[in-house]
């Protein structure tokens, strides 16, 4: 498998620019996963790396050699897309096999690796149907297959499950997870669910207006935000961002109160006394008893927990994840405080957090 360098990546179509520089290192057999909103740039940057879209400026390196101007079938990559792209008139053994018989791959070598590749995603019984008799989740793993008998370098997946009902792509994500680690091979994969970059990646990209906003593991994105776009984009439901005054300052915590809610919260830099700011705090660390009231306007009961969402006493929307069955009309109300230590300060228009 191959390491990756994208170096001061851009595109630009006229005068619009879709991607703006980016930067990422990628490492031998790592999975990482491109996220963002619609018209990030996430798929523009995929199709350059594939050599479907021109570099624009920067440069992309593969194993330290430069692929700018390589053509896309010397790059040692294979793309799975969001439309599967199968042939409809082969059936699911000949989709698998075409690349190979193009690249006048040895019968009986590539009658291997079609084994090899149906036996790992589990298409024996159907190599003899057509797509037409294939359920969505089964014509995304023969799009993979196709991808697996090419052994490449690197896997690129461009948004290959948002065709799927929930519970296929619940189903295809352990599927796609499991892959990685048979195979151990370098995957990048785009997406516009943080939910799939959550559970698959490695290393989680996100993307906004063409440029980077934060790069890092699952976990160390959702704990540790780099700004209020992160912080709102990455977790479901997303991260309660409300306007909030810092009251008191000492020792590098400063305590701050958005309409009842009183944190105190560990920052690098000490904002002023009275600065306007925004707290950042998850559903799931809010937590019943005596502080805030929230006005209960809606809520979600998914047997173990409920999201009650409703507002603060300034008429800020905020969500709350509860453990067990509430019912919120008998119990008159809520009124909530915030776990010590899982809140965030965010300050000015940059987002940037103290």
């Amino acid at each position: 498998m191959a390491y990756m360098q994208i170096k001061a990546i851009a595109k630009q179509y006229g005068t619009y620019e879709a991607v703006r520089g980016i930067d990422i290192d990628i490492a031998e057999r790592e999975f990482v996963v491109i996220v963002g909103p619609s018209g990030c740039g996430k798929s523009t940057l995929l199709r350059m790396i594939a050599g479907l879209e021109s570099i624009s400026r920067g440069e992309l390196l593969i194993d330290g050699q430069r692929m700018n101007d390589v053509r896309p079938a010397d790059r040692g990559i294979a793309m799975v897309f969001q439309s599967y792209a199968l042939y409809p008139h082969k059936t699911v053994e000949q989709n698998m096999g075409f690349a190979l018989k193009v690249a006048k791959t040895p019968k009986d070598e590539a009658a291997r690796k079609i084994a090899r590749a149906a036996e790992i995603l589990q298409l024996g019984p159907l190599m003899k149907r057509l797509p037409k008799e294939l359920s969505g989740g089964q014509r995304q793993r023969v799009a993979i297959g196709r991808a697996i008998v090419r052994n490449p370098k690197v896997f690129l997946f461009d948004e290959p499950l948002s065709n799927l009902d929930a519970s296929l792509r619940l189903q295809m994500r352990i599927e796609l997870a499991q892959l990685h680690r048979e195979l151990q091979a370098t995957m990048v994969y785009v997406t516009h669910d943080q939910i799939e970059a959550m559970t698959l990646a490695d290393k989680i990209v996100v993307l906004r207006d063409g440029l980077v906003e934060q790069i890092g593991a699952p976990l160390e994105i959702y704990r540790h935000p780099a700004n209020t776009f992160v912080a709102g984009f990455i977790g479901s439901p997303k991260m309660n961002l409300l306007k909030a005054r810092v009251t008191a300052t000492e020792s590098g915590t400063a305590r701050v109160d958005a309409a009842g809610l009183v944190c105190d919260v560990a920052v690098d830099h000490l904002p002023a006394v009275g600065a306007e700011v925004t707290l950042g705090i998850r559903p799931e660390h809010l937590v019943a008893g005596p502080g805030a009231s929230v006005e209960v306007q809606a809520s979600e009961r998914l047997g173990g927990m409920t999201y009650a969402y409703g507002r603060l006493a300034d008429g800020q929307p905020v969500t709350v994840q509860l453990d067990g069955e509430h019912d919120f009309a008998a119990d008159g109300g809520l009124t909530v405080q915030p776990q010590p230590g899982r809140a965030h300060l965010f300050s000015g228009d940059s987002g940037l957090r103290l």
